[in-house]
């Protein structure tokens, strides 16, 4: 029989301990080493509308940063706006947009084509051009005045003869004592240019009758006219129906 001494027994059951200690570190899985924080995904970037209707109280400006693509600047968009849409802005003029109208939105290439140094300087001569002036309506036309009635036709003058033979009838009418007809025969031949009838129409104004009031005035005419014919007025007038003595 083999006797340990108590030292190599010690010895033994240290080593035994240790070795178990070593399986049990090694059937033992390693710790996982901390893994580094991830970043979350970017965003993607906001699609650009390819057109944009102008609506009342929209400015270029703002419609430029509505629809801005990534990477430029205002002004670059504000000018590719402007070079894309000519017919959009009155006489062409930058401060002038169309309400209603349907912009193109240029694309990326096109609006970073101008860089914006450049795109800056001709946005500001752009801005510099005076805004045109309201359109004045065309006045409205004149409405054609009503044309006056037409006058009737003058009765056509007698002959001399006519005219004489006027007269002759109206001392028959007043003879007669119709002095209606009588009156108008006289102004037929009269205003025809008989001297006897014009004589007549001054005496019967120069003293009126029962028809014609007096009027001085129009006695006178009648006087002047036949005066005029060659007939002979015995004695002016110098009040009204009174005749002067001889």
């Amino acid at each position: 029989m083999v006797f340990l001494m108590v030292g190599e027994v010690f010895f033994l059951q240290a080593l035994i301990a240790s070795q178990a200690r070593g399986q049990e570190s090694k059937s033992m899985p390693a710790p996982a080493a901390k893994s580094a924080p991830q970043k979350a995904p970017a965003a993607p970037a906001a699609a650009v509308p390819a057109e944009y209707e102008v609506a009342k109280g929209d400015t270029l400006f703002r419609i430029a940063g509505r629809v801005r693509h990534q990477g430029v600047t205002l002004n670059q968009m504000v000018l590719g706006l402007y070079r894309a849409n000519p017919e959009a802005f009155l006489d062409g003029n930058i401060n002038q947009l169309i309400v209603g109208r349907v912009l193109k939105i240029p694309t990326l290439e096109a609006v970073m084509a101008v860089d914006a140094a450049q795109a800056s300087q001709q946005l500001r001569q752009l801005i510099a051009k005076p805004a045109a002036p309201p359109v004045k309506e065309a006045p409205a036309p004149l409405k054609p005045r009503p044309e006056p009635p037409s006058k009737p036709a003058a009765k056509p003058a007698l002959t001399p003869p006519q005219a004489a033979e006027r007269f002759q009838e109206g001392l028959r009418l007043e003879r007669g004592g119709d002095l209606q007809a009588a009156m108008t025969a006289y102004l037929a031949a009269g205003e025809s240019g008989d001297g006897l009838a014009q004589k007549r129409l001054g005496d019967i104004y120069n003293t009126g009758n029962a028809l014609v009031r007096r009027d001085y005035e129009t006695a006178l005419k009648w006087y002047q006219k036949a005066r005029a014919q060659g007939i002979e007025i015995p004695k002016p007038i110098t009040n009204p129906g009174v005749r002067t003595k001889p």
